[in-house]
């Protein structure tokens, strides 16, 4: 394929993709919804933060304010509203960063998998109501998740060999890194895609990483660091001193277990896209995967928990379900079913002889990972902090391993679903 309609395929996707989050996002915001998880974060905490900083502003104080999140976002807004930009125009502009969002995941996914796998791809994630929501409201989310994409995509090139200028490549994405961390400190796991870049390219060549990626991957850690080292030392601890006991009290077990969970769904409708997937996943190894991943599922406790467990979708339906021992009848099994989906995917990728395919199905799921490690040392496990981005590492990994044979239809399910779940989300209120 010529490199001009590769192009006009990935810009055709980008835009159709944020088209149909502007639009969704715009109406909403138009239509003066309220009600929402994202509308109470924003009237408690995010739009008071943003007054505060406008107010102080050019020397705003950072010690303690009402947001557990990083202050970047709340800055940037500050400073928009400060330059008389105020009610549905600022949030209009705060729209802008989930349309961005959906664009540069289209784009990512169509280099791959070709213009209509990834505009339908980056719609699923514009209609997501993790996405929406964080548009129609004011929420560092999407503005967060934005940036660490860019790091993602600005290491990508070295997970797939393609990268002239490697130490280049990894400085942008450490500084992306860096502005993620600043806007939500949990991003921080950004700052290894650097060095994830370099250990997913060393497993497609099947050799060890050599020493000087390593050492590269280990600088790249640094500017988000330095970021987070600072607002620790401002804070007293992870978090601003009015949530510490909330979101910074310890992590929460049942994390990986949620994430596997979500991985069944999203990861698993994703993989459809991959021929052979679904017969590799009723393979006899898939199955005991499994069965072992539920069972070791169960080492921990997983039913839903009002402040501990709680917010989204998944849990809403877990807690219908019985617990025994405080295990979830519905999540363990899911998560038994997200392992098999991965042990699936991962022999196709075995069996891959294209370097670039098996470079970046890895480094997706690096990512992945280092975003499950990371969130598991929050507190609270809130689908919102978990859903988009395991949609958006399971896309980019089986459009990895699929490329141009990759299936256009389970696109358009998780589209309808997506759409779906967000109306009920906009309308009723939901979380």
């Amino acid at each position: 394929m010529s490199a001009g309609l590769l192009r006009r395929e990935t810009i055709t996707a980008a835009v159709g993709a944020a088209s149909v989050h502007a639009l969704v996002a715009g109406a909403a915001i138009l239509a003066g919804l309220t009600g929402t998880y994202a509308w109470h974060d924003e009237v408690g905490y995010h739009l008071p933060t943003i007054r505060k900083f406008a107010a102080e502003l050019p020397s705003p104080v950072l010690g303690d304010y009402q947001s557990a999140t990083a202050p970047g976002y709340q800055l940037l807004m500050a400073a928009i509203v400060r330059a008389g930009v105020d009610g549905v125009p600022l949030h209009l502009v705060n729209a802008l960063f989930g349309a961005l969002l959906a664009a540069l995941f289209a784009a990512l996914v169509a280099r791959r998998a070709g213009g209509l796998v990834g505009l339908l791809a980056g719609a699923a994630l514009a209609l997501s109501p993790y996405t929406v929501n964080p548009s129609v409201f004011l929420a560092t989310d999407n503005l967060a998740t934005l940036l660490l994409l860019a790091a993602f995509a600005f290491a990508r090139p070295i997970a797939t060999g393609c990268a002239v200028m490697p130490l280049k490549r990894g400085l942008y994405a450490a500084l992306a890194a860096m502005l993620a961390a600043g806007v939500r400190q949990i991003m921080v796991y950004a700052a290894a895609f650097t060095g994830a870049a370099f250990v997913a390219r060393a497993c497609a060549e099947r050799r060890w990483p050599r020493a000087a990626h390593l050492v590269g991957g280990a600088l790249a850690l640094i500017p988000a660091l330095v970021v987070v080292g600072l607002l620790v030392r401002t804070w007293g601890g992870l978090v601003p001193p009015s949530f510490q006991t909330y979101h910074g009290s310890g992590g929460n077990p049942a994390t990986p277990v949620y994430a596997l969970a979500l991985v069944a769904i999203w990861g698993g409708a994703a993989f459809l896209a991959i021929p052979g997937f679904l017969r590799e996943l009723f393979s006899t190894r898939a199955l005991l995967v499994g069965v072992l991943a539920a069972v070791a599922c169960c080492a921990v406790p997983s039913s839903y928990l009002v402040h501990v467990r709680f917010g989204g979708t998944l849990w809403t339906i877990a807690s219908k379900f019985p617990a025994v021992a405080d295990r979830s009848l519905l999540l363990v099994p899911m998560a038994g079913i997200g392992a098999a989906a991965l042990c699936a995917y991962l022999r196709l990728w075995s069996r891959s002889t294209d370097l670039l395919a098996r470079g970046l199905g890895a480094y997706a799921l690096l990512a992945f990972a280092g975003m499950v490690l990371a969130q598991t040392a929050n507190s609270q496990c809130f689908e919102r902090y978990l859903q988009p981005l395991t949609l958006v590492f399971m896309t980019i990994a089986a459009g990895a391993l699929a490329g141009r044979t990759a299936r256009w239809w389970p696109f358009v399910a998780m589209c309808g679903v997506s759409a779906a779940w967000t109306a009920l989300s906009l309308l009723k209120g939901g979380s």
